[in-house]
């Protein structure tokens, strides 16, 4: 322990041990509480000196300190663009496809589509030829809707492209499908039998009749006509054909009133069938339009720009005389009551 004291070489150090060897040899109680005190403070002592010589000495060149690295940061690579498609995607669909399908009734509708010499031919199908052409593509027609309401149903199914087949824009069909502008205006018109008309005026003008008009009126199944009547003539009781050649044979056997359709077929029936003519009068709805026009899926806006552009670049607009007088020498050479 003497040796220990003196490797510390602290000058404190062996005073008190001298000072307690001294306690001891004289003997006494103060003394010897002393004694019991000292060595406990030389522990305490001699703890402190050793913990210091055992604590490594802190250098400046062993601090640690925070670094930062900096660089140049890496350059993000740069995601190429996206190439634009070459055209919409109603229009591309079409183009990549090689072929335009038009949706047409099955059954013929003359002037606006029927079948001439092996082909389809008519004003709704020059249309649909000119609008393929424009887009340079082949045209397909189909023909297995046998109803208006089925022409539509089958551009709403995307089945076809659109469809040109004398179809009324009507606000019901709006909900389901798009329509172009109008390719041709026409009235609504009645053809009424003569002696069922006599007896409904009764002393009435026939205006005054036909406002309040009664009686059965024949429409074709299926057609915008259906809903056009009960707007109308909401007196007036519905018998629905499956054709208006049936409707029409309706109103000369006098089975019916009248026969509502568009002005164009009800004087279509008077010039193609003048045996009737002493039977059947007709009537121009002046208050009434019927609306032709293109149909397509509603998907489908930037094809709609496109009809509709084409539309406006057509010089001639048609009416309903200037196209009973163009397709006049077909109707001559049909029987009576092909439609």
């Amino acid at each position: 322990m003497a040796q220990t004291l003196m490797a510390i070489q602290d000058p404190f150090i062996p005073k008190m041990w001298a000072e307690f060897r001294r306690a001891i040899a004289l003997g006494g109680f103060r003394h010897l509480a002393l004694g019991l005190v000292l060595p406990i403070v030389l522990g305490l002592i001699l703890g402190w000196s050793d913990a210091a010589q055992a604590a490594p000495k802190a250098s400046p060149s062993t601090t640690p300190t925070a670094t930062r690295t900096t660089g140049s940061p890496q350059a993000r690579p740069v995601a190429a663009p996206v190439p634009l498609p070459a055209m919409p995607p109603d229009i591309q669909g079409i183009v990549e496809r090689g072929k335009l399908t038009v949706a047409v009734l099955g059954q013929d509708n003359a002037p606006f589509f029927m079948q001439t010499e092996a082909q389809l031919s008519g004003l709704d199908i020059q249309l649909a030829r000119a609008l393929a052409d424009q887009l340079g593509v082949s045209l397909d027609i189909i023909r297995s809707a046998q109803t208006f309401d089925q022409v539509v149903d089958t551009v709403y199914g995307r089945k076809a492209d659109l469809a040109i087949s004398k179809i009324s824009r009507t606000l019901k069909r709006a909900q389901r499908v798009r329509f172009s502008q109008p390719y041709l205006r026409m009235r609504q018109g009645l053809l009424v039998n003569r002696l069922q008309m006599a007896e409904q005026t009764q002393g009435r003008s026939i205006v005054e009749t036909i406002r309040d008009l009664r009686g059965q009126v024949g429409v074709i199944k299926g057609s915008s006509y259906v809903g056009f009547l009960k707007q109308k003539f909401p007196q007036a009781a519905i018998v629905e054909y499956p054709t208006w050649e049936d409707v029409v044979e309706a109103v000369v056997r006098g089975d019916i009133l009248a026969a509502y359709r568009d002005e164009l077929e009800v004087k279509k029936v008077v010039r193609t069938r003048p045996d009737a003519a002493l039977q059947l009068q007709t009537i121009a709805l002046t208050d009434t339009q019927d609306a032709l026009a293109v149909v397509l899926p509603w998907s489908s806006a930037h094809l709609l720009a496109f009809v509709d552009q084409y539309l406006d670049t057509l010089t001639a607009q048609y009416t309903v005389d200037t196209v009973l007088d163009e397709y006049a020498t077909y109707w001559a050479a049909q029987s009576p009551l092909q439609p």
